[in-house]
C-alpha cells in the first residue's frame, strides 16, 4: 500500500515515519514537507491513503486534502494537527477524511486509525512465511542479500517468492528491499546529521553512492542532501 505523510515539522515527519514503518513494513511510505512537493509524489503514485498536518508552510493541509479528494483515484485521508478545533473537525469530516488526529501522536491511537483503515481497504494480511521473508530483509538489508537467500531462509523457490511479493506486497523483492534500505537512510540523516551521505549509503547497504543517490531521488523526488537539508531545488551530491 502505497501512504504519503505530510508535515512540515521535519523531525515529527520522521518520527511518524519510524512509527509507521515499525508496524507496516510491507507498506511503501513517501514523505513531503508541502503541498507542491505532496501533490508530486501523488502525481506519478497510486496514494491509498494521505495523513496529513493542517498546518503547513504555504497551501493548508485541508486545501491538500481537497486536491488530493478531487483526484481520478482518492486516497484515504487521515488528518493530523496540533488543535483540537471544531471548525477543522468539521471540514475534515465534509473532506470524507477517515480520522482526525491530535498531536501529540499516541502510538496506540495511530496503530488503532492504520489498522481499521487496512481493514476498510481491503488489504490482505501478510501469510507467516512472507512476515518471516520481510522479517529477514530487515535484520538483514544492510548485507548484500538476495532474493535466493531469503528463499532459502523461508524454505521456498525464488520464483515462488518472488510471485509472493508481487501478490502480498505489491512490491518486487528489488523495490522492497531499496524501500527499506532508503526508510533506514532517512532515519540515519535524522538522527546522525553528522554522517555523511558516503557513510550512510555503505551503511544501508547500496553498493556504491551514486546508485544511492538515484534510487532515493526515484524514491523521494528529492536527492539525499536536499532530504537532510529540507529542500527541493536541483542540487548536487
Amino acid at each position: 500500500m502505497n501512504v504519503l505523510m505530510v508535515d512540515d515539522e521535519y523531525l515529527e515527519l520522521e518520527q511518524l515515519l519510524q512509527l509507521i514503518y515499525n508496524r507496516y513494513p510491507h507498506w511503501n511510505l513517501f514523505t513531503a514537507e508541502d503541498s507542491l512537493e505532496a501533490l508530486e509524489i501523488a502525481k506519478d503514485r497510486d496514494i491509498q491513503l494521505a495523513m496529513i498536518d493542517i498546518h503547513l508552510s504555504g497551501e493548508s493541509g485541508l486545501d491538500l486534502a481537497e486536491k488530493l479528494q478531487a483526484q481520478s483515484k482518492k486516497p484515504g485521508i487521515v488528518i493530523i494537527t496540533a488543535y483540537q478545533n471544531f471548525d477543522y473537525a468539521r471540514r475534515a469530516i465534509k473532506l470524507n477524511a477517515i480520522d482526525y488526529i491530535v498531536k501529540p501522536v499516541i502510538r496506540k491511537e495511530l496503530y488503532d486509525v492504520l489498522d481499521k483503515f487496512e481493514i476498510r481497504d481491503g488489504a490482505s494480511p501478510l501469510t507467516p512465511m512472507m512476515q518471516k521473508a520481510l522479517r529477514f530483509i530487515r535484520e538483514h538489508y544492510e548485507d548484500n542479500i538476495h532474493l535466493q537467500d531469503v528463499a532459502d531462509f523461508v524454505h521456498v523457490s525464488p520464483n515462488y517468492l518472488s510471485k509472493k511479493f508481487n501478490d502480498e506486497v505489491r512490491l518486487s523483492y528489488k523495490d522492497y528491499l531499496v524501500q527499506v534500505r532508503i526508510n533506514q537512510a532517512k532515519l540515519l540523516m535524522t538522527q546522525h546529521p553528522e554522517y555523511t551521505i558516503q557513510f550512510i549509503s555503505n551503511a544501508v547497504g547500496f553498493s556504491s553512492q551514486n546508485y544511492f543517490t538515484n534510487s532515493f531521488k526515484k524514491h523521494e523526488k528529492k536527492t539525499p542532501t536536499q532530504f537532510r537539508h529540507g529542500k527541493t531545488e536541483p542540487q548536487d551530491e
